[in-house]
C-alpha cells in the first residue's frame, strides 16, 4: 500500500514538472522543424484535478474520461508574408473592383476591394504528424534497470508554421 502511494506521488510530481517544461525544437533530417516534450502519465481523476479545462473539453466531445486512452493538444501559429498585385475590374459598368489572389502549398487567399471594403476568402490546410515513443532513460546511470521516458514529437508540414504548445497525456486506468 505504501509503495503504491509513493509511486502515485512520484508520478504526479513528475507530471507537474513536465507541465512546466518548455518544448524542445529539433531540425529533422529532411529540414523540417519538429517539437518534442515529455509525455504525462495521469489517472483520469488526476487529469481532472490538474487540468480541469482539458477534462471538460474531453467531456464536451461526449467521451467519458475513464474510457479515454490518451489526450493530446497542440497549438501552433503560422506567419506567411505575401505580396499580391491588385487587378482592376468593373462590375455592372459602374462599380470599380480590384481583385487579388495568392496561393502556396498551404494558404489560399482570394479577395476583392470594392470601394473602401475588402472581401476576403481564406483557407489553410496543413498536416500535423505526431509520434509518441520511448525516449531517453530517466536515470541513465542505472542502465537497463531504469525505465525510458515517454516522449512526444510533433511536426507540421508547413515550414512557416511554428508549434508553440504541445501536450500528450496517457490516461492510466
Amino acid at each position: 500500500m505504501w509503495t503504491t502511494e509513493k509511486d502515485n506521488y512520484q508520478r504526479v510530481f513528475k507530471a507537474g514538472e513536465a507541465l512546466g517544461q518548455e518544448i524542445t525544437t529539433l531540425r529533422l533530417e529532411n529540414g523540417q522543424l519538429a517539437s518534442e516534450n515529455q509525455v504525462l502519465e495521469l489517472k483520469s481523476k488526476e487529469l481532472t484535478a490538474l487540468l480541469p479545462e482539458l477534462a471538460a473539453e474531453v467531456r464536451g466531445l461526449k467521451v467519458r474520461l475513464d474510457r479515454a486512452q490518451s489526450v493530446s493538444t497542440t497549438g501552433f501559429n503560422v506567419q506567411t508574408p505575401a505580396t499580391v498585385r491588385l487587378r482592376d475590374s468593373v462590375i455592372y459598368d459602374t462599380v470599380p473592383v480590384r481583385v487579388f489572389d495568392y496561393r502556396d502549398g498551404f494558404f489560399s487567399v482570394e479577395g476583392k476591394a470594392i470601394g473602401n471594403r475588402q472581401h476576403l476568402e481564406l483557407s489553410y490546410q496543413d498536416t500535423l504528424v505526431q509520434v509518441v515513443y520511448r525516449g531517453e532513460r530517466e536515470r541513465p546511470w542505472l542502465w537497463i534497470f531504469s525505465p525510458r521516458k515517454l516522449m512526444q514529437r510533433v511536426s507540421l508540414k508547413n515550414p512557416n508554421a511554428h508549434i508553440h504548445y504541445t501536450q500528450h497525456i496517457e490516461i492510466i486506468q
